[in-house]
């Protein structure tokens, strides 16, 4: 039973929110470019820079090699390689006196001039040192998001951070979904605090400074990577629905977490809805939305170092030294999202010295609270089926619509429901396993914005639900980790221990919403973009 809400958000197609279509529909594409000199000298020279008197790399890009043009100033290409033998990442010349030593393949998109007449986005994968913003520092000049490089298409997923084959990712891919489906994940898994312990205390790559103050004006565009989809990715028909400023000048960036089997296009509304001074990433986990063939994590641990992974570009624009040095962001979650999201900052800070100014939680607890009663837990794994005929309902209702629990794609919904839960489930109890269980204090305001439909659930179904309802709502009470009594996923008592994750002031909000629809909802974003403007010196009128 969902009860009626005042002004109903749009609801994307199921079949659209569960998986994406394979084949991006995009007006765009980086080029890509194969190595045809150097054969007699082991390959091409790579630098570090841009400049030809920048570091030069110890290895060669070989001869054959394949590459993605991340930009290409003058005869200078910023490449990250595709497939072949050499650096991952550097510059190169195109040309040396006239002799060509890499070739543009004939399905790249053309550089006509005019392409560089109006400002260009940063490339996908740009240094923060190197990156400039659209018109010039503090510019005012327009950013246009349309024209923004799409993530690459689902065979090279994963090519641009991890620097994988097609091969090597269907191997991970293939390894990672025979360890979910052996036997042995239908038992309850031991508590291992040890990698919780080795993810705070994982050796950092470098040690940044903290950042100077910001000086101020128009941040460029963001860099992007598979991790954190483009606008330009989504398909034509949902731009119809959900269609995006044509132009933003953003002031401040709104780093977003998913919760359990969710995705970029679920959150695409509250993308588009930002204000035109605020531009809205979104995590992609790996094996959702526009990654479907990069493999399941095993571990919330695991996820969030994949996100400090493919979001380190953008972050590190804000990072000391960055182009963006200093400049604002927040963070904001959705359900046990929550989790992930203190990870992830907790790296951030130890690594890059930098944090949000402001932290939103949407509908989920934090890292201490568990969601699922131990015999939750056990039916969890022991039964995926039975455990969300009385977990969720409605995940059932849909796996029936799809041709049932031993469909593929019915199949497929209830892998992706359960191992989303199980990772946020055990890293709670490896949390809670802690001598303090608050591994990460937010130095900065913490709201927590909970929909009263989720929190008074049973009154709204005693009052106006079907018998059916009133019976599922009664099944619910032996599998969450709420009172005994009780048959919510999480009461007030639970979303108020976010208390505890801050060391400045904690703010509590209930809203006209429920859990689904709050991530998206006027009435979240509201409160969400009010607090921004704030932080920005804009207006925000609701």
């Amino acid at each position: 039973l969902k009860p009626a809400l005042p002004a109903p958000c749009p609801i994307l197609p199921f079949s659209l929110a569960l998986r994406l279509p394979p084949v991006f529909l995009v007006s765009k594409m980086p080029a890509t470019w194969k190595v045809v000199g150097g054969a007699d000298k082991g390959g091409i020279m790579v630098r570090e820079g841009k400049a030809i008197t920048s570091k030069q790399l110890p290895d060669k890009l070989a001869t054959g090699a394949v590459v993605e043009e991340l930009e290409l100033a003058g005869e200078r290409l910023h490449f990250q390689k595709l497939s072949g033998a050499g650096p991952a990442t550097g510059w190169v010349s195109v040309a040396v006196k006239d002799k060509p030593l890499l070739s543009k393949k004939a399905d790249s998109p053309s550089t006509a001039p005019a392409a560089e007449e109006k400002a260009a986005p940063a490339p996908v994968a740009a240094s923060p040192t190197t990156a400039a913003p659209a018109g010039g520092a503090g510019g005012g000049a327009a950013v246009d998001l349309s024209e923004e490089v799409a993530p690459p298409p689902p065979e090279i997923a994963g090519a641009q951070v991890y620097s994988l084959t097609k091969e090597e990712l269907e191997k991970a891919f293939k390894e990672a979904d025979d360890w979910w489906m052996d036997p042995a994940r239908r038992r309850a898994t031991p508590v291992d605090a040890s990698i919780l312990e080795g993810f705070l205390t994982a050796p950092t790559e470098v040690k940044l400074e903290e950042p100077r103050d910001y000086k101020g004006g128009q941040l460029p565009v963001m860099p992007r990577t598979i991790g954190l989809p483009t606008y330009a990715a989504v398909p034509d028909n949902v731009k119809k629905s959900f269609p995006e400023r044509p132009v933003r000048k953003p002031m401040i960036r709104l780093y977003c977490f998913p919760g359990a089997a969710d995705n970029y296009m679920l959150w695409i509304e509250m993308a588009t809805a930002a204000p035109e001074w605020c531009e809205v990433a979104i995590y992609e986990p790996r094996a959702h939305g526009f990654r479907p063939n990069e493999p399941w994590d095993k571990t919330l641990e695991e996820r969030a170092a994949d996100a400090f992974k493919v979001m380190r570009p953008a972050f590190e624009t804000h990072a000391r030294g960055g182009v963006s040095e200093g400049a604002p962001f927040g963070f904001l979650s959705h359900g046990v999202g929550g989790q992930f999201m203190a990870l992830l900052a907790q790296r951030l800070k130890r690594e890059l010295s930098i944090e949000p100014l402001v932290v939103f939680a949407n509908d989920g607890p934090p890292s201490n609270v568990s969601t699922l009663s131990p015999e939750g837990y056990n039916m969890l794994c022991s039964d995926i089926y039975k455990f969300y005929c009385a977990f969720q309902p409605d995940t059932i209702r849909q796996v029936e619509k799809l041709g049932g629990k031993d469909s593929k794609p019915g199949a497929a919904l209830l892998q992706k429901w359960s191992r989303g839960l199980r990772l946020f489930e055990e890293h709670s109890y490896r949390c809670q396993a802690r001598a303090d269980p608050i591994f990460h204090k937010f130095n900065c305001d913490l709201h927590v914005l909970v929909g009263r439909h989720t929190v008074d659930i049973e009154e709204f179904v005693q009052k106006l639900g079907t018998p059916q309802a009133k019976k599922e709502m009664n099944e619910r009470k032996k599998v969450t980790a709420s009172p005994p009594d009780s048959s919510v996923n999480w009461d007030r008592d639970m979303f108020k221990k976010w208390k505890d994750w801050t060391t400045e002031d904690f703010y509590y909000h209930e809203l006209e919403t429920d859990h689904m629809s709050i991530k998206n909802h006027k009435l979240m974003r509201d409160v969400v973009f009010k607090e921004l403007a704030g932080f920005c010196g804009m207006d925000y009128r609701p």
